[in-house]
């Protein structure tokens, strides 16, 4: 079987450079156990900044499709739509030609967020099928759920307005994909999806499609690893995985840290992934919270390998996941894997990868009291917190098992090309 990807990240070809990879690990993790497969050939297209010929590596055809954003900068200062749309117009006529090339028997999306989605008007003789990963724009809607947007503007720096990096511009931006994506998925006939959130939310925007559930095959880092155990006697280490940008929920980190630290005698550190003190949100975050990080014993850890990432989770007591809208958060699901307990925010997809006061906890986006407690309540019954964490590994070794995965996917893959030759 031919199978042709559409991604934003050179998946698997990064290795060429570097063994270390940050962003796309999950998708790595599916491509790997593709190559072991003899009834699979797997060709991956992918965004590049750098003009690249076509190449083969570890068995994989790779197609990057060349867009030089810098030569763009102008656009996207002067307006967001002509920026978006200049890029579509250089992407379209390589992912043209490397279908020509390809000819694949299935065209795989990896998330509909991107330019990549252009791809519905490209052909008519070939199934695509899209993976949701996040959705813009129910997204959009809980854009600003933390901090008002009135306020969040004036929180921009002036040089990051000038550089056209600033908080409006990104909700600008964001605004245009989310109404690309709209198109994308209204046209859409086939979507692989994972949770309840992204089931009912395309088909809100598409009646007509079929959907197919393919859960997500994680980093291995987080299937050789398992926590140490909870020990309320000591110093507590909380763990949040946060990155991207308003709509995070780093705001509600400083206000429940803030309560722990006010009104309970617990000792403890609450470590932050994906950020660095100097991060843009965290500095935005605490202007408008009046909340300092050093004054609430967070520790940041910046944007850091899985390796690094499972050697936190294991040492840490409790797993917080904070964002105000999410499908289904990676963070959450390798915190389960791991086997450790998790609070996470009650917002999108969550409900459909953990069950509350089962497999962890379940609570309102954006509320500190609430998260505040639930951590209490966790550090003062350590028996109740290693029975969530059992039953959150349970579920997620079932859920990210790959073998399982792989035959999800191509599954799917038949049972499409079947159902487009059908028609």
């Amino acid at each position: 079987m031919k199978i042709l990807w559409l991604a934003a990240t050179p998946c698997g070809s990064v290795r060429r450079y570097s063994g270390k990879t940050i962003a796309g690990g999950w998708l790595i993790s599916l491509e790997d156990e593709f190559k072991k497969r003899k009834d699979i050939e797997l060709h991956v297209a992918y965004l590049s900044k750098n003009k690249e010929e076509n190449f083969l590596f570890e068995g994989v055809h790779y197609y990057p499709i060349c867009i030089d954003q810098s030569k763009y900068k102008l656009f996207r200062l002067l307006q967001v739509r002509r920026s978006e749309t200049t890029l579509e117009k250089i992407a379209f006529p390589q992912i043209q030609k490397c279908i020509n090339i390809v000819k694949p028997e299935v065209i795989h999306v990896h998330g509909t967020e991107g330019l990549l989605g252009i791809v519905h008007n490209t052909t008519n003789n070939i199934p695509v099928v899209f993976s949701i990963q996040g959705l813009i724009g129910p997204i959009k809607e809980k854009y600003f759920s933390g901090i008002p947007q009135n306020i969040a503007y004036k929180k921009d720096k002036f040089i990051d307005i000038v550089k056209g990096e600033g908080i409006k511009r990104i909700y600008e931006s964001f605004c245009y994909k989310a109404e690309r994506e709209k198109i994308y998925l209204n046209n859409a006939k086939y979507i692989f999806g994972r949770t309840i959130w992204d089931k009912y939310c395309t088909l809100a925007l598409n009646p007509r499609r079929k959907y197919y559930i393919v859960n997500e095959i994680l980093r291995p880092e987080f299937y050789s690893c398992h926590w140490k155990g909870f020990v309320s006697n000591k110093k507590i280490k909380i763990v949040s995985t946060i990155s991207g940008g308003i709509y995070k929920g780093f705001e509600t980190v400083l206000k429940s840290a803030r309560i722990l630290k006010q009104y309970s005698n617990i000792d403890f550190e609450w470590h932050i992934i994906g950020y660095s003190s100097d991060s843009k949100w965290v500095k935005i975050c605490e202007s408008i919270t009046n909340i300092k990080s050093t004054h609430c014993n967070i520790v940041f850890h910046g944007r850091i390998i899985a390796n690094e990432i499972s050697k936190i989770l294991i040492d840490s007591d409790i797993y917080v996941h904070v964002s105000h809208i999410e499908n289904s958060p990676n963070s959450v699901c390798e915190a389960m894997l791991v086997g450790m307990p998790v609070i996470a925010s009650f917002a999108g997809g969550t409900c459909s990868i953990l069950e509350h006061e089962k497999e962890g906890i379940l609570y309102q986006d954006g509320d500190p009291y609430i998260l505040s407690g639930s951590i209490i309540n966790l550090i003062q019954h350590p028996d109740l917190a290693k029975e969530y964490a059992n039953n959150a590994y349970k579920r997620a070794s079932l859920r990210h098992d790959k073998n399982k995965i792989v035959e999800e996917v191509i599954d799917g893959y038949k049972n499409i090309i079947f159902d487009f030759k059908a028609k």
